[in-house]
């Protein structure tokens, strides 16, 4: 599975290195339908956590696929970067700081299910590999 934000930053950066920074800037400012793309970017890349995401790399897959794991990692933070850039603000979802808000309450909660849910993915795989029976007991 594939995040839903993958390549639309590199396809902005592109733009960006093709001269036409500005002209974003002004559709962003100026068209509803692309600063609201954009909005809707950064609320996805505001719940995404790298550190999670890197966290869930080193439990449940296997150390010669981490390189993946760290591009899409440093693509990440390229795309925000890129963003941030063309909305001139210093921080995700700046324009709406409810919504940030928001999110970091609704991480409070979600990390730790995540965190756990990455442990007891890991625990269940090292008892399939040791044959032993995992899941609910009957």
């Amino acid at each position: 599975m594939l995040p839903a934000w993958l390549g639309a930053g590199a396809a902005l950066q592109k733009v960006v290195e093709g001269g036409k920074q500005s002209e974003l800037e002004s559709m962003c400012r100026d068209w509803p339908f692309f600063s609201t793309r954009l909005g809707m970017l950064e609320m996805v890349y505001s719940k995404a956590d790298l550190w999670l995401a890197e966290y869930y790399d080193q439990r449940l897959v296997k150390p010669e696929l981490w390189k993946l794991g760290e591009e899409l990692r440093e693509l990440l933070s390229a795309d925000i970067n890129v963003v941030l850039a063309i909305a001139n603000d210093s921080h995700l979802m700046a324009d709406l700081p409810w919504i940030a808000e928001s999110i970091q309450l609704r991480n409070i909660y979600t990390d730790p299910l995540n965190v756990l849910q990455a442990e007891l993915l890991h625990r269940s795989r090292l008892a399939e590999e040791k044959g032993e029976k995992t899941g609910p007991a009957r």
